[in-house]
């Protein structure tokens, strides 16, 4: 009996241990997330926009064209990416949701299959551990951080050019086939990378068939079908016009595809 009671203490402090380890490791990881989330928020200065179809060559989703002004605010200059995602799943968060990459690769990869939904949760995990008010950005916001500053159908222009951004390889002249490492392409004027492709970008609001009634604070359209959230920015397996900054697209809140990841916003 006092043989079993202590082969049974060694096995219970060899479990102790590995679970202590495993916690460890857990912090360490949520604590990287933190300073990479620290330092990659980028300020988005308060201003007016024209907001929609500038060009003319748009759905009648994306009219009638219309002003915001919005206050100040952050947002992460990079799409979450698998690693950090595999944190929150680490510490016990995201309910514990590992998405598969189809072997579009991890790490510092975009992460994707989320839907709008699981987003929810990282972002509660997240708020949870780090008191950061960290939330999606609304769909105002995320067109004029995505323009810059510019009136054409790209931050750098009307032409998609070549290797400016990820999408489908006879558009974008770009290399990867699939996701590529988030900030693999030049960022826009106001420091954020991926705006135009890469991922398609869940964004705070509901869907709305076109701009009539939309908020013009910049807040985020919370009436409408709110079964369906709003994507925006195109992805790798997109044309280019879909890469266009005044482009919309949607989904339903619990659907999640190979194509769609996320970022993060702050009030300012």
């Amino acid at each position: 009996m006092r043989s079993v009671n202590i082969v049974y203490l060694l096995c219970a402090a060899i479990v102790i241990t590995g679970c202590s380890f495993v916690a460890k490791q857990a912090t360490r990881q949520q604590s990287a997330l933190e300073q990479a989330l620290a330092g990659a928020m980028v300020p988005i200065p308060a201003g007016t926009f024209r907001m929609g179809d500038l060009s003319g060559e748009g759905w009648d989703d994306e009219k009638p064209v219309h002003s915001v002004t919005l206050s100040a605010f952050r947002l992460v200059k990079f799409e979450v990416t698998f690693a950090q995602w595999d944190a929150c799943v680490a510490a016990g968060g995201c309910n514990r949701y590992t998405p598969d990459d189809w072997d579009l690769g991890r790490g510092d990869r975009p992460i994707i299959n989320v839907s709008w939904d699981d987003v929810q949760s990282f972002i509660d995990w997240l708020n949870r551990k780090t008191g950061g008010n960290y939330r999606l950005p609304t769909e105002a916001e995320w067109e004029y951080a995505a323009r810059a500053g510019s009136s054409t159908k790209y931050s750098w222009g009307n032409d998609i050019g070549s290797n400016r951004a990820n999408c489908q390889n006879i558009h974008c002249g770009d290399s990867w086939e699939f996701t590529a490492p988030v900030g693999s392409f030049p960022a826009n004027a106001w420091g954020l990378h991926d705006m135009h492709g890469n991922v398609n970008e869940w964004v705070q609001d509901c869907r709305n068939y076109d701009y009539e009634g939309a908020p013009t604070d910049g807040s985020a359209w919370t009436s409408g079908d709110c079964s369906q959230r709003v994507i925006r920015g195109g992805s790798w397996d997109s044309s280019a016009w879909f890469l266009r900054s005044a482009h919309r697209g949607w989904d339903g809140r619990t659907f999640h595809i190979f194509s769609i990841g996320f970022r993060l916003a702050q009030d300012e």
